[in-house]
C-alpha cells in the first residue's frame, strides 16, 4: 500500500494526474479513511479548482490522522484561497507545533500574513524559514518584495540577488529588482530584467501581464510611447483572455448590467429617510485612478481623521439588496429595523480593522467604486458626507487601462479601452444623477487642482468635513511612507507633487483613436478642456 501511494505521489509530481488519481481511487475503495490517499485526492481536486471538495477530503484525512502535517498544510492553503484566514492560520500553526522543522507550514503562514499586509509578522516568519534553510529561494524572494514595499531598498536588493543566485529566473526576485530600478529611474534595467522572463514562455498569464505592464511603463518613461502602448495592449489582451469566462457574464454589483439597473432606479427612487442622529462615516468615491490614494494620505495626516483601507465594508448591504429591479425596490422600502441591522453589520466590519471607539472622530471609508453603491449609502447613512475625486476623464480611463489591478469584474472592464470608457460613463451617470437630486452633501475634488493649488484645495476639503486646518497636512509624504498602501499609486504618493501625469493620455492619442469620443460630455461636465481630434 505504501509503495502504491508513493508511486501515485510521484505520478502527481510528474504531472501524470490521471495515473495518480487511479491509484488513489483504488486505495480508497479498500481503505476509505486512508489519510495519504485522501490527501492525494484532495490535491487533485484543488488543482481542478474544486476548493470546497478538496477541503472536505483533507478534513476526512485529518479525522483519521489529526497530526498529519502535510494534510494540515494543504488544508491551510485551501482555506487561504477560500478567504478563511483564521482557520488557515490555525492549521499552519498546528503543523508547526507538531513539527517545528516543517518549513512549508511556516512559509505558508508567512505568505498568509504577507497577503494581508501584516508585514511585521510575515517578515519574522520568513526570517525563521531562512534560518532553517538559508537558500530557500521562495523565502528570500518574498522577503525582498516586502522590504521593497517598505522602502528598505538596500536590504530588498540583497535578498533579491540572493534569490537570483539560486534561481536566476525567479519571478518575484526579478520584479523586486525591477521595482527598485524604476525607483532609481533606471528604466533600461527594468527592461533588461523582465524581457527575458516574458520570452521564456514559462510565466502564468497574470505574471506575464505584470512583467509586460512594468516594461510598458519603462518604455513610457523613456519616451517610446508606441512600444509602451503595444506592451500595455499585450498585457491586457492576455488578461482578458484569461478572465473572460469568469467575469463576462458574472452578476455582481460591479457588472455593467447592475449599474444600468441602479441608473434606471434613481429617477423614481424614494429618497425620504428617517430623522434622528445616525452615526455615519464620510465616503470617498470616484472613478479608479482619480487621486483617491493621494487624498487618503493627505487626510490621514490630520489628527482627527482615520481613512480606512479599500475594502467592501458595504458588502452585507448590497448582498442583501442586490442591484436588480427587485433588489433595489426592496432597498427603497427597507424597514428601519432592517437598515439598523445592516448599519450595525457595517460598523462590525469596520471594527475588524480599527477600534472605532478609540479611533479619531471622523472615519473616511475610501473605496472609489462605492459610487455604484450610493443608493445603499443613502438608505443606510442619510446625510453622510461624500467626497468625490475627479480627474480628467481621459487621464483617468487611460490610467486604468495601464494598471495591473487585482482582477475583479470592475477591473475586467479596464482591459479594453472601449469597455473602460463605457464603464466610466455608467459610473459617472450614477454620481451625476445623485448629485442632481441633492440628497447628500457632496464635495468634488479635482486632482489637477490639488496638484496645482494644494493648500486652498485641501483647506476647502477640510472645511467641508467641519475640521480645522493642521500643518501636518502639508507633510502627507511622511504619512505615506509610514503606511502600507495597497493601490497602484503606492510609489507616487511618497514623492513630491508632480504634473507629469496630467494630460498623459495625449502621448497615446494616435493609438487611442476615436475610443475616447463618449468621454467628451464628461470632459465638459467636469470642467476640463476639450481638444479637437485629428
Amino acid at each position: 500500500m505504501h509503495q502504491k501511494l508513493q508511486q501515485a505521489f510521484q505520478f502527481y509530481q510528474q504531472g501524470k494526474r490521471q495515473q495518480a488519481e487511479q491509484i488513489g481511487r483504488n486505495v480508497l475503495a479498500h481503505y476509505p479513511r486512508h489519510p495519504d490517499a485522501l490527501h492525494l485526492m484532495g490535491m487533485l481536486e484543488k488543482d481542478r479548482g474544486s476548493l470546497e471538495q478538496a477541503c472536505q477530503l483533507f478534513q476526512r484525512g485529518l479525522k483519521s490522522a489529526p497530526g498529519h502535517v502535510h494534510l494540515l498544510n494543504s488544508i491551510g492553503l485551501v482555506e487561504s484561497q477560500l478567504g478563511e484566514f483564521s482557520k488557515a492560520e490555525a492549521h499552519f500553526r498546528k503543523a508547526m507545533k507538531i513539527d517545528p522543522g516543517y518549513i512549508h507550514a511556516r512559509h505558508h503562514l508567512a505568505n498568509l500574513f504577507d497577503s494581508q499586509r501584516k508585514y511585521s509578522k510575515a517578515k519574522y516568519l520568513y526570517h525563521q524559514v531562512l534560518k532553517q534553510q538559508p537558500k530557500f529561494v521562495e523565502g528570500l524572494a518574498a522577503l525582498s518584495s516586502i522590504l521593497e514595499k517598505e522602502h528598505q531598498l538596500v536590504e530588498a536588493r540583497s535578498f533579491a540577488n540572493r534569490a537570483l543566485e539560486i534561481n536566476p529566473d525567479h519571478f518575484v526576485a526579478r520584479i523586486t529588482l525591477a521595482n527598485i530600478a524604476a525607483r532609481d529611474k533606471s528604466f533600461n534595467v527594468v527592461i533588461e530584467l523582465l524581457i527575458p522572463l516574458m520570452q521564456s514562455q514559462q510565466l502564468s498569464p497574470v505574471n506575464y501581464a505584470v512583467a509586460c505592464g512594468k516594461c510598458a511603463y519603462a518604455y513610457e518613461q523613456l519616451g517610446d510611447y508606441r512600444t509602451a502602448f503595444s506592451f500595455y495592449q499585450d498585457a491586457n489582451q492576455v488578461l482578458q483572455q484569461a478572465y473572460q469566462l469568469q467575469f463576462q457574464n458574472l452578476e455582481s454589483l460591479y457588472a455593467p448590467s447592475s449599474i444600468r439597473c441602479i441608473d434606471n432606479a434613481i429617477p423614481n427612487f424614494d429618497f425620504s429617510y428617517q430623522t434622528g442622529e445616525i452615526r455615519s462615516p464620510v465616503f470617498m468615491i470616484g472613478f479608479p485612478r482619480s487621486g483617491t490614494t493621494l487624498l487618503d494620505q493627505i487626510l490621514s495626516s490630520h489628527s482627527h481623521i482615520t481613512v480606512l483601507e479599500e475594502k467592501e465594508n458595504l458588502l452585507d448591504a448590497y448582498t442583501r439588496y442586490p442591484a436588480t429591479r427587485e433588489g433595489l425596490s426592496e432597498l427603497e422600502n427597507a424597514s428601519d429595523a432592517e437598515l439598523k441591522k445592516l448599519r450595525q453589520m457595517y460598523w462590525n466590519n469596520i471594527d475588524q480593522e480599527i477600534n472605532t471607539n478609540k479611533s479619531t472622530p471622523i472615519i473616511v471609508d475610501k473605496l472609489p467604486l462605492n459610487a455604484i453603491a450610493l443608493l445603499h449609502i443613502i438608505k443606510l447613512f442619510p446625510g453622510a458626507k461624500i467626497i468625490i475625486a475627479l480627474r480628467d476623464p481621459r487621464d483617468s480611463v487611460f490610467s486604468c487601462y495601464q494598471q495591473r489591478f487585482g482582477m475583479s469584474q470592475a477591473m475586467f472592464q479596464f482591459l479594453n479601452l472601449n469597455t473602460a470608457v463605457t464603464y466610466y460613463d455608467q459610473v459617472m451617470n450614477v454620481i451625476a444623477k445623485i448629485r442632481d437630486v441633492n440628497v447628500l452633501p457632496m464635495h468634488f475634488v479635482r486632482y489637477e487642482e490639488v496638484v496645482g493649488n494644494f493648500t486652498d484645495e485641501v483647506k476647502a476639503l477640510i472645511s467641508f468635513m467641519d475640521l480645522e486646518w493642521e500643518d501636518a497636512l502639508l507633510d502627507y509624504q511622511t504619512t505615506a511612507k509610514s503606511r502600507s498602501i495597497s493601490t497602484p499609486s503606492a510609489l507616487q504618493v511618497i514623492q513630491p507633487l508632480y504634473t507629469s501625469s496630467i494630460g498623459k493620455w495625449k502621448h497615446y492619442r494616435e493609438w487611442i483613436g476615436m475610443s475616447f469620443g463618449p468621454l467628451d460630455k464628461w470632459v465638459e461636465e467636469w470642467g476640463y478642456q476639450k481638444e479637437d481630434r485629428q
